[in-house]
């Protein structure tokens, strides 16, 4: 009975030995994949080959199968993974539920114990099942057999005896052998597969590389051991202009015969493993233009190790090293400048979020300019070295535009410590992170000169207001002093005409006219001189006023005048409320309307309109008239002294009405301007302090 246990054990081992060696012919030509359906589909496939092992199994006793579903569900656990072992494994406990009999427990178990040593070890051992060696997978059937043994102990007693003196040791010499087998034939089948997928992925990345090599932007060359070419992309092509096939198993065509030497020197370098690492190299192409390649060199091995040639990486860098001489002539020509200007520049990086500036750099005109010595200050904190930084403000400057990264003036101010005195302009401006760049001027003999100046200014306007004032008490008083005189010529002059004009002669009579009126006129001359000595005396009062009863007041003044032109006077807009002194005001605008009535044309009317207008903060009061007007050359002149334009015939005058205008509008802070068309008519305007 014993030969016929071990005979059915071995040919219960073949078969199922057949199955899955079957299935894993099967399966390993598939592409592997972790999703579900796969896995499913898998865990069917693998249950069916359990069903089948179970299936061809042998009566030991009444209700006690024995079979090779052990080495099976192990090998699914190990080599499949979690969800295929599940369903494997439900599949077998549901058929040996439907066999039945005492063993049905037993049988159950050694199910679920085989099927988790499989998954246990697959899990511990993390790495690939297809690397299992002959004596992992032996002890691994061990293993699994042990535990089989001992859920054999749960059949009843007489069963469970004949079962350990007919086939357990059976079981422990040719179940872990059919494990081993069985998985190393899975183990082949996998390296197979790896080894023809790996020859696939070799040849996949070998197509892809060339198509690489072929389309790459730079050149890519590789040489023999006897520095002929074996590969010439197109990019090699573009850059030197040989075709590929006039370069093929020849030395390298853009080689000159005086670079040789170097290119032998650079390739037995490259083969004794010193590859070149983007050295530059001036090479000539076909049509004999020069260029720059950057030159990137390796060794090339076959599968032993042993060198087989050198491959090249060719880069044309030729406008990139124009560019960089370019930026290298740039910096040093600006290098010169920053050295050799008489401006300071000073570098300074901004430390500790803020909480300091350091020296980066100073030129020397800087360095002369503030009294340092570069190396003394490279490092070191603007404070430290200017204790009086932060009164000056610059240091304050520096922080802000480290912040706001804008750039700022910093007004003309004067530095002064223990060491040195000095005024500066000075512009900063933020460079990269945390840097920032002044750029001072030493202006110290500028602002000296300028004070000298303001002070010779400031004594010279002294002196000229000095001698106005003077001028103006001459003018006064001789004014005063010549009106005594004056009316007892003009008194005279009345009582021989009232008394004597008859006695007369013709002759006489027309001398005596000529005296009163001279009398007359240098009256009125003298009026006008002492009223335009008599402005800016007394104290100047601004108030607001009402502009309106100002033109008012004044109108009313000249009104027998106005009368007797026949003239036609009005307010076209609105007058606002000024900021003036009431005298002065209305001196100038009763010379405006006194001249507005005086020089019009003969035979006409005249029209005198009065408006104003309000802009930035200032009120402009316009006088317009349809008089003789004014040509533009003159329009400075009748605003001096005694400047008149027209005889006393043409038009009666002193030549100080307008003169009085601009004092006094001068006086309150305002101006006085003209446009005029000869012909036409002008329009004087008022700027006057709006309310």
């Amino acid at each position: 009975m014993g030969k016929e246990v071990l005979l059915a054990l071995v040919n219960n081992a073949a078969l199922l030995i057949t199955f899955v060696v079957l299935y894993t012919a099967f399966y390993v030509k598939s592409t592997p994949s972790r999703q579900m359906p796969r896995q499913i589909n898998s865990g069917l496939l693998l249950g069916l080959v359990t069903v089948g092992v179970m299936l061809n199994s042998w009566q030991l006793s009444p209700g006690v199968v024995c079979d090779t579903r052990s080495v099976a569900l192990g090998l699914i656990g190990l080599f499949f993974g979690f969800i295929p072992s599940m369903i494997s494994a439900s599949m077998a406990v549901g058929l040996r539920i439907l066999m039945g009999g005492e063993g049905t427990i037993p049988g159950i178990s050694t199910i679920l114990s085989s099927i988790s040593v499989g998954l246990i070890w697959r899990h511990y051992r993390r790495r690939d099942p297809g690397d299992c060696s002959l004596l992992e997978l032996y002890l691994f059937g061990i293993v699994v057999h042990i535990f089989m043994l001992l859920c054999m102990l749960l059949l009843p007693s007489q069963s469970r005896e004949t079962f350990f003196e007919m086939a357990a040791l059976p079981v422990m010499i040719v179940y872990p052998a059919a494990t081993m087998i069985v998985g190393w034939a899975m183990t082949g089948q996998i390296a197979r597969k790896q080894g023809e997928a790996a020859e696939r992925e070799l040849a996949s990345t070998s197509e892809k590389l060339a198509v690489i090599v072929k389309n790459s932007p730079v050149a890519m060359v590789s040489l023999d051991l006897d520095y002929n070419v074996t590969s010439w992309n197109e990019a090699a092509e573009e850059i030197f202009g040989w075709k590929c096939s006039e370069v093929l198993g020849k030395p390298l065509p853009y080689i000159l015969e005086t670079q040789k030497e170097e290119h032998e020197r650079m390739n037995v370098e490259t083969l004794k493993g010193l590859p070149v690492k983007g050295k530059r190299f001036t090479r000539r192409t076909k049509d004999g233009r020069e260029v720059i390649i950057k030159v990137y060199n390796a060794p090339i091995r076959d599968e032993n190790g042993n060198l087989e040639g050198i491959f090249g990486i060719l880069e044309d860098v030729t406008e990139q090293h124009k560019a960089e001489l370019a930026l290298k002539e740039s910096e040093l020509r600006f290098r010169k400048l920053y050295m050799n200007m008489n401006i300071g520049v000073a570098i300074y990086r901004v430390i500790n979020e803020g909480d300091d500036v350091v020296f980066l750099d100073m030129n020397p005109s800087g360095c002369r300019i503030t009294g340092v010595n570069r190396e003394e200050i490279l490092g070191r904190s603007v404070k430290a070295i200017f204790p009086s930084v932060t009164e000056l403000g610059i240091y304050q400057k520096l922080i802000e535009v480290w912040k706001t990264g804008r750039p700022l003036h910093h007004p003309v101010m004067r530095y002064k410590d223990e060491r040195i005195d000095f005024w500066a302009d000075n512009y900063i401006y933020p460079d990269r992170s945390h840097e920032v760049v002044a750029i001072f001027e030493d202006v110290t003999q500028r602002e000296l000169m300028l004070e000298e100046l303001e002070r010779r200014v400031k004594n010279r306007t002294e002196e000229l207001e000095a001698a106005n004032k003077e001028l103006e008490s001459f003018a006064y008083s001789v004014s005063h002093d010549l009106r005594a005189p004056l009316r007892a010529i003009n008194g005279f002059s009345k009582i021989i005409s009232d008394r004597y004009m008859s006695s007369l002669p013709e002759e006489g009579q027309r001398y005596l006219g000529f005296i009163s009126k001279a009398g007359g006129d240098m009256s009125d001359l003298i009026d006008g001189l002492l009223e335009y000595s008599r402005i800016g005396r007394s104290s100047i009062h601004l108030n607001k006023l009402p502009l309106k009863s100002i033109v008012d007041d004044c109108i009313s003044t000249l009104n027998r005048r106005i009368e007797e032109e026949g003239a036609e006077v009005s307010i076209i807009t609105d007058l606002p409320t000024v900021y003036a002194d009431q005298s002065l005001l209305k001196r100038a605008v009763t010379n405006l309307l006194q001249n507005a009535l005086t020089y019009h044309k003969a035979g006409s009317r005249p029209i005198v309109k009065i408006s104003s207008k309000h802009q930035n903060g200032w009120v402009f009061l316009t006088i317009e008239d349809n008089g003789i007007g004014i040509e533009d050359r003159y329009y400075e002149r009748i605003f001096n002294v005694f400047q008149r334009l027209h005889t006393d015939e043409e038009f009666p005058g002193t030549g100080i009405g307008l003169s009085i205008v601009k004092k006094s509008v001068l006086l309150m802070g305002g101006d006085v301007s003209l446009e005029s068309i000869p012909g036409e008519g002008s329009k004087f305007t008022l700027k006057i302090k709006g309310v």
